[in-house]
């Protein structure tokens, strides 16, 4: 009877490793949160993949890694981040050891958000991308909240509103 209980517990743990265990969850960002001590907005562009997170971490993106493209007007930036707050995310939540991780990347177009600080070493910043966030000075952060993914359609459809049209 032992072994029958192991067997069938092992079995379950089996399948639902290799099952993948993915539950995915919807994210929209939130407009008031975002303006929150705002003061400037750029379109940005990354030529080669630029990795963000790596092994649970966050790994400093440098301007070196992109090109501005577009610095948005105040009225530009209200309209961006109303935009953004309608657009949907997703993420995946996979249970497996926390020895496993994702890598995430971000290539081509994305918004950098720059915030108000009385700190100047902090240059607190949000790079958002079309398959995840980056937030400047986060030494850890639950690696759903960094692979936050949205569709391609989505994404250069808010994009070109704010730059591709000029």
């Amino acid at each position: 009877m032992k072994r029958v209980s192991i067997f069938i517990i092992v079995l379950l743990l089996s399948a639902s490793t290799l099952s993948g265990c993915l539950r995915s969850y919807s994210f929209f960002y939130d407009y008031d949160e975002l303006m929150q001590n705002l003061v400037r907005a750029e379109i940005i562009y990354m030529e080669e993949k630029v990795y963000f997170f790596e092994r649970h971490w966050y790994v400093d993106i440098e301007d070196t890694h992109y090109e501005i493209r577009k610095e948005l007007t105040y009225d530009e930036i209200d309209r961006l981040i109303r935009a953004l707050s309608n657009v949907r995310f997703r993420y995946t939540i996979l249970w497996v050891p926390a020895s496993v991780s994702n890598s995430f990347y971000m290539q081509g177009y994305g918004i950098k958000l720059y915030y108000e600080s009385n700190d100047y070493a902090s240059r607190p910043f949000i790079i958002l991308g079309q398959t995840g966030d980056y937030r400047y000075g986060l030494w850890r952060l639950a690696q759903v909240r960094a692979g936050r993914r949205v569709t391609e359609e989505d994404w250069y459809a808010l994009i070109s509103e704010f730059y591709l049209t000029d």
